[in-house]
């Protein structure tokens, strides 16, 4: 009976030692993945934002002039209903923390 209840237990420390080591290593392997990605974004962003004059100007020359008045005025529409949205977000947010908390320190 001891000798089994041994057996049991090292291939269940076993399995666990197994599984957790495999978790690792995925976990270790994607932070290369992570790390190309967020320096890639952050690259693309910093050369978006450096030739933004250069872009506006050569959408301005390739479309119309009525296209480029809506398109501008839709940005500026989208970007205020974007910014209330988010404000809409924090509110909620805050709320939702305040009666955590209120929860947490009552009960």
């Amino acid at each position: 009976m001891l000798k089994n209840s041994a057996a049991s237990f090292l291939d269940k420390a076993s399995n666990w030692i197994t599984g957790f080591l495999t978790s690792m290593l995925t976990v270790l392997s994607s932070i290369g993945t992570v790390g190309i990605y967020t320096v890639v974004t952050i690259l693309a962003t910093y050369f978006i934002c450096a030739d933004r004059i250069y872009i506006l100007d050569q959408i301005e020359h390739h479309f119309p002039k009525e296209w480029v008045k809506k398109i501008s005025k839709n940005i500026r529409k989208i970007t205020k209903l974007l910014g209330g949205y988010l404000k809409a977000q924090v509110i909620l947010i805050v709320i939702n923390f305040i009666l955590v908390l209120i929860r947490i320190i009552c009960f």
